[in-house]
């Protein structure tokens, strides 16, 4: 009997915290057996459970609100807002708040009888990032409320049907709706000429007996469908180089770090001719603006080519923890990193080499750095200190992209890094290649790619693409480290040996970090003008940006240089 209530003893497993003082007690048991006793144990600094229970009172949970649909295929549901962390143990109320129009449509199919749709759901749960445990929350109410304006007409109507001193007026108010509206869609002062058109337009529809709001909406119509408001126009006066106007570059500038259309403030200084003097400050304003992310995000994605990341059907029996939340999660990595290296101004060579990774909960599990982060949602920079990790060569979302969903792909990794990262894209492939006559399934990929670029037309383009993609075969098609050692050796298209990621890292960091930079010069500039760049704008950055490198290539210095070039200030 003793022997077996030995087996029954039930190790500790709960901890929790008790105020001070003499407290009673009670258990409740559904068991076939009764309890005996009933062991509470203190535990003191440095216990595990005790260090465990700590960063779980930490944790601060986060609370979400997702509106949508339950159909035949499931729930479709959207966010409404952001998370919004609960910090604080007293009641709260949170109010989240979204447009209906984000939101899934209730249509149904008349004709489909078997089609289960238009059934509303609203979800108010926990926002999970990498499953453990966080405080519960209690709810009280849930109220839900729409449609729900703060005042009347709405915003959105007022921004159109702006205050007038005369609104019984009707075609000097149109006027005025139209010269404010066509000021804010081409980005400038609308001239005297193009109003008069404008106005013209209104003026027909309202005598063929179109009500004020309908021919004002003919008007707008046009002005958003007109070239001036689809296109940056740049007027030049002959094929020489010219310096773009103020308000040329009030849209040149807004579009490049903003992605979005000039603030009052530039228009402003554009329409007083003293933007061109101001640039320098007006670079940092916008770049401090929250805004400025919208720029890294579209940025960074062309950049780094991470719709491969998108559109990569990974081995899910492979790669089980490669879920579709932790994909969402891991898109936003190199984002985020880019973005901290802006705006902290960091050296050039962080970009391939640092001590440091950008992640939220869900990517730092990913990582095995899970207990590491207490950031939720939000991306952090920590500190590592695992040799495999730091820089875009080690991030998940780049390294998974450039695979086959199944297998790594060095060809795939090498042609990125020679385009991307050194800005020594290879030339294109030559047609009609053949494939491969004997079998390789037996031979390793190492093997393989040597057949392949041994033949004749392959060598030449392989040699410039391969050397870069083998370094990163110690990382598997999921983006993480493979377990098993592997042949990452390389000789690089400059005759420089390699053994590994780590070493390939140290190499553009230090011995190709003017190339390094060039290749960011070269990525931004393009973005910045909307074009491909000619040889002569090409042989300018290389020629001129080495002068960023007594600073070391920092990042927000590249882009006041890009800003400051003829490269951006001319047409």
């Amino acid at each position: 009997e003793r022997s077996f209530r030995a087996k029954l003893r039930q190790p500790a497993h709960l901890a929790l915290r008790l105020s001070a003082g003499e407290l009673p007690v009670a258990a409740k048991y559904a068991g076939a057996m009764e309890l005996e006793r009933i062991v509470l144990t203190p535990l003191e600094p440095g216990d595990h459970a005790y260090e465990q229970f700590e960063k779980f009172e930490r944790r601060e949970p986060q609370l979400g609100v997702h509106v949508g649909l339950r159909r035949d295929c499931g729930s479709t549901l959207a966010p409404v807002g952001s998370p919004r962390r609960v910090s604080d143990r007293k009641l709260t109320k949170f109010v989240f708040t979204g447009a209906v129009k984000n939101f899934p449509s209730p249509d149904v199919e008349d004709d489909n009888v078997n089609y289960l749709a238009g059934l509303h759901e609203i979800a108010v749960r926990h926002e999970y990032t990498d499953g453990r445990d966080v405080p519960r929350l209690l709810l009280r109410s849930v109220e839900f409320e729409g449609p729900f304006y703060e005042s009347w007409p709405p915003e959105s109507h007022r921004n159109i049907f702006v205050e007038f001193d005369r609104p019984e007026d009707r075609p000097a108010y149109a006027r005025e709706i139209i010269r404010q509206f066509a000021t804010r869609a081409f980005r400038r002062v609308v001239d005297t000429a193009e109003l008069a058109v404008l106005v013209g337009v209104f003026d027909r529809g309202f005598a063929e007996g179109a009500s004020f709001e309908d021919a004002i909406k003919y008007a707008l119509q046009a002005v958003l469908t007109s070239p001036q408001f689809l296109f940056l126009i740049e007027n030049s006066s002959s094929p020489a180089p010219e310096p773009v106007d103020n308000d040329e570059l009030a849209s040149k500038l807004s579009y490049f770090l903003w992605n979005a259309p000039p603030d009052e403030r530039l228009l402003e200084l554009a329409a007083s001719k003293t933007l061109r003097s101001q640039l320098d400050g007006e670079v940092e304003r916008l770049v401090a603006d929250p805004r400025f992310s919208q720029f890294v995000g579209e940025f960074t994605s062309q950049w780094l080519s991470l719709d491969k990341f998108d559109v990569v059907e990974t081995d899910r029996a492979k790669f089980p923890k490669l879920t579709g939340h932790m994909r969402r999660q891991l898109r936003r990595e190199p984002i985020a990193f880019v973005e901290h290296l802006f705006r902290n101004n960091l050296p050039v060579k962080t970009l391939v080499e640092s001590d440091f990774v950008m992640v939220n909960n869900a990517v730092a599990d990913y990582y095995d750095l899970g207990d590491d982060v207490e950031s939720g949602f939000e991306f952090a920079a920590i500190e590592h200190d695992r040799s495999e990790l730091g820089g875009v060569l080690a991030q998940a979302a780049i390294l998974a992209g450039l695979s086959d969903g199944r297998e790594s792909n060095p060809v795939k990794r090498g042609a990125w890094i020679a385009r991307r990262i050194v800005a020594e894209p290879p030339d294109d492939p030559p047609p009609n290649v053949p494939a491969l006559e004997e079998d390789t399934r037996q031979l390793t990929l190492r093997q393989r790619l040597e057949k392949h670029r041994n033949q004749t037309g392959c060598m030449q383009c392989h040699s410039k693409i391969d050397p870069w993609g083998l370094p990163l075969e110690e990382f598997d098609a999921s983006g993480r480290r493979k377990a098993e050692n592997v042949d990452a050796r390389s000789t690089l298209p400059d005759h420089t040996e390699v053994a590994g990621t780590n070493d390939l890292k140290r190499y553009l960091a230090n011995d190709r970090i003017d190339q390094l930079a060039y290749s960011v010069l070269k990525h931004l500039a393009t973005y910045a003008t909307g074009r491909t760049l000619s040889y002569s704008e090409l042989e300018y950055l290389k020629q001129h940006g080495v002068q960023l490198k007594s600073r070391d290539y920092r990042m927000h210095d590249m882009l006041r240089f890009i800003v400051a070039s003829p490269l951006f200030l001319e047409k």
